[in-house]
């Protein structure tokens, strides 16, 4: 008799950003992307190369916290034709995972 394999469930969570006004909508959402994506891969760094923005993205720490909001940070550099820009990011996804086991039982 074999396991039955577990349903895989979505993974949610939030990702705040901070970052220069100047930054198209287009790169902020990619941007934003690339750290959730680099998130869920465990990666340490992650360069990118788009049209306009190149640059690289990575991990600082294990967690920060941002008021009541507890994940991992990253930080990129990006190049633009307007400039350098340092993007920063909080990635909260793990605590969120921890409230709803909480809920589950309750």
């Amino acid at each position: 008799m074999t396991t039955p394999t577990p349903p895989i469930l979505p993974r949610w969570g939030f990702v705040f950003l901070a970052c220069p006004a100047w930054l198209t909508e287009e790169q902020r959402d990619g941007l934003v992307r690339l750290a959730f994506q680099t998130y869920l891969h465990d990666a340490p760094r992650t360069r990118f190369d788009w049209d306009g923005c190149s640059g690289e993205l990575e991990a600082t720490s294990d967690t920060v916290a941002l008021g009541s909001f507890i994940g991992q940070r990253f930080t990129a550099r990006a190049d633009t034709p307007r400039g350098e820009a340092r993007v920063e990011f909080l990635v909260a996804e793990a605590q969120l995972r921890a409230a709803a086991a909480v809920v589950a039982e309750a």
